[in-house]
């Protein structure tokens, strides 16, 4: 039987993944406060697409 991901699961595999490319070893705490500062851009979340914007 195939295990359903969950959104914790997701993240951490997202986080396992942007580690692997950009070779860091960010924790799952870090990662996300570097995403909130707009250090490092997370992935969006699955059904919301990026409004654009009027410059």
């Amino acid at each position: 039987m195939k295990k359903v991901l969950d959104r914790l699961d997701k993240k951490c595999i997202e986080i396992s993944r942007y580690n692997k490319l950009h070779n860091t070893h960010y924790s799952y705490g870090e990662y996300s406060a570097l995403v909130r500062e707009g250090k490092i851009r997370g992935s969006e979340k699955a059904g919301e697409k990026k409004k654009a914007g009027k410059k």
